[in-house]
Order: C-alpha cells, then structure tokens, then sequence
C-alpha cells in the first residue's frame, strides 16, 4: 500500500474510507523506489513520536507479519540497501546462475552461508551487500546483536484476528480476489508498468495479485491459470500470516467474529493505563 498506483492489487482503502479514517504509510512511495523493512522501521518509529504528541496511540493494522516483527524487534545496525551493487549481482546471477553467488557467500562468510537455503536469492544478496559495502560479514552483525526492542521502550498491546474455518477463509479469499480482478487488477497493472520504470527484482513484481498479473500481460499463460494462480498465492500467504500469529508471543488470538470479546479486552487495558 506504500506504493502510487497499486490500488486495486493490494486491496488499498478507498479514498472515502481515507477521508473519513486517515492512514499513514499510504501511497508514500513511487515504483521506481524500493521501500524496505528499515524504511519501514524508521518511519514508523516517527509516526509513534508524532502521534504520542498528539496523545493519541498509535495503532499499527495489517499482515505485514515480517515487518511488524521487525518494529518489535527492532533491527541490527546494517549498511542501507545499495542499488548499483545489487545490479551487478543481479548480472552474475543471469549470467552464471544463483548458485554461483552461494558460492561467493561460502568464500567471505561462510557462517552465515551454513544457516540460508542455497537457492535463496533475497538473503544470499543481502549477505553479499553487506559484505561488499562495510567490509565486514553478515554474521558478525547478527552476533553483535544491536537491536533495540520497541517493548524496551514502549506497552505494545498485540491483537491478531483470523477466520479459524479453513473452509469459510477460502471462500472468503476467493470472494476478495474475484472482486479484486473484477476492479480492474489487470488494467491497473498495465498502467503501472507502463508509467513507471519497474525493476525486474522490484518487490511489486514478486508480489501477490501483480506477480501473477504481470505474467498473464506478458502471455505466460491463460486468464483461467492467471486467477487460479493469483488465488493459490493468496491462499499460501494466508497460510503463512496464521503461522505466524500462533507462534507470535506476547498476542491474543481472536477469530474473526470475536469483536465483543477484543472491545472487552481493549476496555480492560484502558482501566489499566
């Protein structure tokens, strides 16, 4: 949602809901950028200052699980996110394939390279950036252990809500992605690509709805395999947000029609504070 112009794909708020519940985070980005974990981490972190001035809470909503774990959490002091390098990377990889940049890995860090799955891009670059522009391996890094918890400095009250009928939540997703479709996905896409300069590694690319979108523009298969895969995605991403709630500490889980009892817990907290 932090991105201009996809609306539809990623199911952003209408401009009538915008103006009557402002959001923050909201189209705060062109394509053409990359808005990472620590982007998102540091803008946050301003947020909560602005609106504790305001003495308003600040309320994070979403199943962006990997980024709300790293607010949490906190992050370790690593070099930024560098473009030009990654693109050299990116040559290598297309050019000798990814298990060549695992084999670099191997050579300047091999610690970390014992921990990651040989084929997974994402971290091996990172480890390999990091490398690159510090001078210094990743793994030294995770032992420093620099993060600085937000529950250090903050009460985080944490609230996951989730259909606990499997069968219900497909059909829900199934229902959420025809509308999607039916909204103009594949329009909005097409727009996309063609305003704006879209980096083959861009997040947006590998992202449910425009993944699959953008390979039925380009004639990789049929609108029938588009939809069943676009709703496969969901699916999986649904999968993966609920295993990430149940093994979440410190969070009340709640199904989805629990919303008397989450106000009754909600009423308690503010007795408390």
């Amino acid at each position: 949602m932090v991105y201009k112009g996809c609306n539809v794909g990623s199911a952003k708020p209408s401009t009538e809901i915008l103006k009557h519940h402002p959001h923050h985070l909201i189209d705060c980005i062109e394509p053409t950028s990359v808005f990472t974990v620590s982007d998102f981490v540091n803008k946050s972190l301003e947020l909560i200052d602005e609106i504790h001035a305001k003495n308003k809470l600040p309320l994070f909503v979403g199943g962006s699980m990997m980024y709300f774990k790293s607010l949490l959490d906190g992050l370790d002091d690593l070099p930024q996110r560098n473009d030009p390098y990654r693109s050299e990377l990116k040559d290598i990889k297309d050019d000798k394939g990814i298990e060549y940049l695992y084999s670099l890995l191997e050579r300047v860090d091999p610690e970390y390279a014992k921990k990651i799955n040989s084929l997974d891009e994402q971290r091996i670059v990172r480890a390999l950036e990091v490398k690159h522009l510090s001078g210094k391996p990743y793994s030294s890094f995770i032992k420093l252990n620099t993060k600085k918890s937000l529950k250090d400095k903050y009460d985080v009250h944490q609230f996951a809500i989730y259909e606990d009928d499997r069968a219900l939540l497909h059909k829900r997703i199934e229902e959420r992605l025809h509308t999607i479709i039916n909204s103009g996905l594949i329009d909005e896409v097409r727009s996309l690509l063609a305003k704006y300069s879209v980096a083959e590694d861009h997040p947006i690319r590998k992202s449910v709805n425009y993944k699959q979108a953008i390979a039925f523009i380009n004639q990789e298969y049929d609108f029938e395999t588009f939809s069943n895969k676009a709703l496969f995605a969901t699916r999986q991403l649904a999968k993966r947000q609920i295993t990430w709630m149940r093994s979440w500490q410190e969070i009340g889980l709640y199904n989805i029609d629990s919303s008397q009892k989450i106000e009754e817990h909600i009423k308690k907290l503010g007795t408390s504070l």
